[in-house]
């Protein structure tokens, strides 16, 4: 898969019949395999406008056995020259960058309380996307659009927070906007946790109601022992009272 051949999407479409065939052979069969394990729910936080055509998923649900839930929301602004970004609009889904804060929270509402695409199928879930350990203007925007939502709708909020001191400028904000904390999970936080100064400042976050996924893509992908710090963190936290403030994916 090469990263560099992709160009920002900025429509939802009805999946092409090759996208539809390619995940139900590859992505159906390991998740209807989770059953196995007494997991029946995926909570599918791919955000507009990258999602499969929701009839789609109600069709992967039934294929796989297992609920599906869907996301409503924002991803992060890209940095210059990453993934598809090959000049400055392509950073952020133009819809992102042009609508007013209004607007987006009415957006995210909508499809949770009406359904996605005037189908019935409603999201369950909003996913928010901050790319650096500071929040863009932008990023700030659609968080806080994001925060408006989750407070109409009572839903929980899922966040892509890969950069280190992330998890810190997002609380803040859902913080500051009333956002109940226990109703938010800080997404790829493995190395946030690892760190064992950082780990202490997400223990103060657990203590105020907020919840870690200490999911990242690539670690250990080499196998060996680069998991340990990752087990031993998991440890630690559940040593500290803690463990009930971390999410698995």
């Amino acid at each position: 898969f090469d990263w560099n051949r992709q160009i920002l999407i900025e429509e939802e479409k009805h999946i092409a019949p090759e996208r539809r065939d390619l995940l139900l052979r590859e992505a159906i069969p390991p998740l209807r395999s989770c059953n196995d394990y007494e997991c029946h729910a995926y909570v599918e936080v791919t955000p507009p406008p990258w999602r499969a055509w929701p009839d789609f998923m109600v069709e992967a649900s039934a294929a796989a056995r297992m609920h599906i839930i869907l996301s409503t929301g924002f991803y992060c602004e890209m940095n210059d020259n990453e993934y598809w970004v090959k000049k400055p609009a392509d950073k952020a889904w133009s819809f992102m960058r042009e609508a007013p804060l209004e607007q987006l929270a009415e957006f995210c509402a909508r499809e949770i309380v009406e359904g996605i695409h005037g189908t019935p199928i409603r999201a369950g879930a909003i996913k928010l996307g901050g790319r650096n350990a500071e929040l863009s203007p932008l990023e700030q925007k659609t968080f806080r659009a994001g925060a408006r939502a989750q407070i109409d709708t009572g839903v929980h909020i899922t966040t892509h927070c890969l950069a280190i001191g992330g998890e810190t400028s997002q609380l803040d904000l859902f913080d500051r906007a009333g956002v109940h904390l226990n109703r938010v999970v800080i997404g790829h936080t493995a190395r946030h946790l690892m760190d064992p100064a950082r780990r202490r400042i997400c223990l103060d976050w657990m203590k105020r109601g907020a919840n870690f996924l200490p999911t990242n893509l690539g670690i250990g992908a080499d196998g060996g022992e680069c998991w340990r710090p990752l087990v031993d963190a998991i440890h630690a936290i559940f040593d500290a009272g803690h463990g009930d403030k971390l999410c698995f994916g």
